[in-house]
């Protein structure tokens, strides 16, 4: 009667599937870890914020996205409507500050000075301010 031979995995072929194996591990927790900032918004664009300055009405009724520290809350506005921040969005090495309306149906989130969250926003006509329609913690 014949015998089989018995076959084992060499050390060198161990060690590149354990390699595989942590490429494809660092890779998922990167894509993870990425995926609570600014993407969650995808499909949306990136808020020029030189257009905005120069013409936020020519952006009304547009969809985009923003990134930035929260500057500070302007108290006159009614809290009814939401609340009215001022937040500092970063576009390369210039910071400039926003008007960024939060609607009253976020008013459970607290939002503190200092930090910085992702916006997914609305300019609005007629204002230019940048209503938020979501937003994550960033």
């Amino acid at each position: 009667m014949a015998r089989r031979a018995k076959t084992t995995l060499s050390p060198l072929q161990l060690g590149g599937i354990l390699a595989a194996i942590a490429i494809v591990a660092i890779g998922g927790f990167a894509l993870l870890r990425d995926g609570g900032t600014a993407t969650n918004f995808t499909g949306t664009t990136e808020l020029d914020l030189r257009d905005y300055l120069d013409n936020s009405n020519a952006l009304s009724n547009n969809t985009y996205r923003i990134q930035g520290t929260v500057d500070e809350r302007l108290d006159n506005w009614s809290s009814s409507q939401g609340r009215l921040f001022s937040v500092l969005a970063e576009e390369g090495n210039r910071q400039s500050p926003l008007p960024v309306l939060v609607p009253s149906k976020f008013n459970s989130t607290n939002i503190q000075r200092g930090q910085r969250f992702s916006f997914k926003v609305t300019v609005q006509a007629g204002t230019g301010i940048l209503e938020v329609i979501e937003l994550t913690k960033a």
